[in-house]
């Protein structure tokens, strides 16, 4: 039975690389994908460009990411560098939740070093709450949230161990595709493309499998499984 699976990050380009070959693979066997950015990361506007014009550029390479893989891209009003957990926040993603009927939901880590990232898994959290919660007044209908994992992201690497080892062998040459003609690897100066290509052929060596992406979630769930229907 196909799925709907949710990826939250709090800039775009966060879920992208952090779990972008599961959300291709899942999208490839049938299930629907949708990745919310909470800003659109136009904080890190390039040499030559204005800020309002890179917006709108990474709102269009986040648009034709989810496009390549076969999901679909929704990117929130906030500005980058202004994130903050308020139950405004929570229940406008709350809201999406119910509205796409999601079943599970990849999102950051609670500990980083980047406080938008730490305000991101904050909001994520308490929005699965109002989303699945039967009893909460809503003009949509409850979300059956009953998967959340933590995707593996560079900066929010403090206590973050990988307990589940997802295999996404089969999603990684259209996340490949879908990720040369993103802003972070055209206009980056740190190598994301490269880190999380090495990252995830070293988390498959790990996990046995040509590539996998890492999860963090209660150390009672650890298990290596291939899909999301195995846990």
């Amino acid at each position: 039975m196909a799925k709907t699976i949710m990826a939250v990050g709090a800039h775009i380009g966060d879920a992208q690389l952090t779990c972008g070959m599961l959300l291709a693979k899942q999208a490839m066997q049938g299930d629907r994908v949708v990745i919310v950015d909470l800003t659109a990361g136009e904080r890190g506007t390039p040499a030559g460009w204005t800020t309002p014009d890179f917006r709108k550029y990474n709102v269009e390479c986040a648009a034709k990411f989810a496009e390549k893989i076969g999901g679909e891209s929704i990117v929130l009003d906030t500005p980058d560098g202004e994130l903050y957990d308020t139950k405004e926040q929570e229940l406008a993603l709350a809201t999406l939740m119910r509205k796409y009927q999601v079943n599970a939901v990849l999102y950051h880590w609670k500990n980083s070093m980047h406080k938008d990232h730490m305000a991101a898994s904050r909001i994520t959290d308490n929005a699965i709450f109002y989303a699945s919660l039967p009893t909460f007044e809503h003009e949509l209908p409850r979300a059956p949230i009953t998967k959340f994992l933590y995707a593996e992201n560079w900066e929010d690497a403090q206590d973050f161990k990988p307990y589940v080892y997802m295999d996404v062998s089969q999603g990684f040459a259209l996340w490949e595709k879908a990720i040369n003609h993103h802003a972070f690897t055209v206009h980056g100066s740190f190598p994301y493309k490269e880190y999380y290509s090495h990252l995830k052929r070293l988390r498959g060596i790990e996990g046995r499998r040509q590539y996998c992406e890492c999860f963090m979630i209660p150390p009672e769930q650890v298990k290596l499984v291939k899909t999301l229907e195995d846990m």
